[in-house]
């Protein structure tokens, strides 16, 4: 007899610890307990921390409070700045931060050692929430009409790109090339910066004044050289960039 299993979806979480031992007993409970959560990043100090995130942009936040200089409050305040609110399950040796904790819209607030059983209760009110925001965008969607593509003006009329198809932008006076293969641009009548806010994403990175990448097909950067390396269906490009923001990536 054939029974039907319902596949679950997957999420990606990332646990910030100062304690790496702290960081491998959480890891291991929730490779453990929590299937549908695989774990992209970890971080011992908060300016890895929000790097990491920013490059990975995880579902899922487990942060300690008492990080470094820096406490898992300020480390969300920076990540906020770039007005994206994530999923944040807070896990401490210390109590008395809960009620700030809630303050800051905390889906739990979890006590070392993490019980397997209150981990379990946290990653599913994560899962209740993710399903209500997500319905809610949906509905907002549909009511606005909203397209998850954008609008570029060019010289005869327009074009609709989703951002995932765009490999990156390259400044030409006031135009930009957006590349959407290694060999096929659409020339655009906007600048640079123009076309960066317009995208609005923290996915694309400013490897020099006239380059922004989309930092999905990034394959490699080599400081040394100032490269940039991307990659497209098996199509490498290399790409100058400058020192001083090769060196903020």
């Amino acid at each position: 007899m054939r029974t039907n299993k319902k596949i679950m979806e997957q999420y990606t979480c990332m646990i910030v610890d100062d304690e790496q031992d702290a960081i491998d007993y959480l890891a291991t409970l929730v490779e453990e307990n929590c299937p549908q959560l695989k774990i992209v990043a970890t971080a011992t100090g908060s300016g890895e921390a929000v790097k990491k995130y920013f490059r990975k942009l995880p579902d899922l936040l487990f942060l300690d409070i008492e990080v470094d200089e820096k406490n898992g409050f300020e480390i969300l305040k920076e990540i906020y700045r770039e007005k994206l609110k994530p999923y944040t399950v807070f896990v401490t040796a210390f109590n008395k931060y809960a009620i700030d904790a809630f303050k800051a819209n905390a889906l739990d607030y979890l006590m070392k050692p993490c019980n397997p059983e209150d981990l379990k209760n946290a990653v599913q009110k994560f899962f209740s929430s993710k399903e209500k925001d997500l319905q809610y965008l949906s509905i907002r969607k549909l009511i606005s009409g909203e397209t998850q593509k954008i609008r570029f003006n060019t010289r005869t009329g327009f074009i609709l790109l989703h951002p995932d198809e765009i490999i990156y932008c390259e400044a030409d006076r006031n135009y930009t090339k957006i590349y959407t293969s290694p060999e096929k641009f659409e020339l655009v009548s906007m600048n640079l910066a123009a076309v960066e806010r317009k995208l609005n994403s923290v996915k694309f990175w400013r490897i020099s004044r006239s380059i922004l990448v989309n930092s999905e097909f990034i394959k490699r950067i080599d400081r040394i050289q100032n490269k940039c390396i991307v990659e497209k269906d098996d199509s490498l490009i290399e790409l100058t960039g400058s020192k001083s923001l090769l060196k903020k990536l």
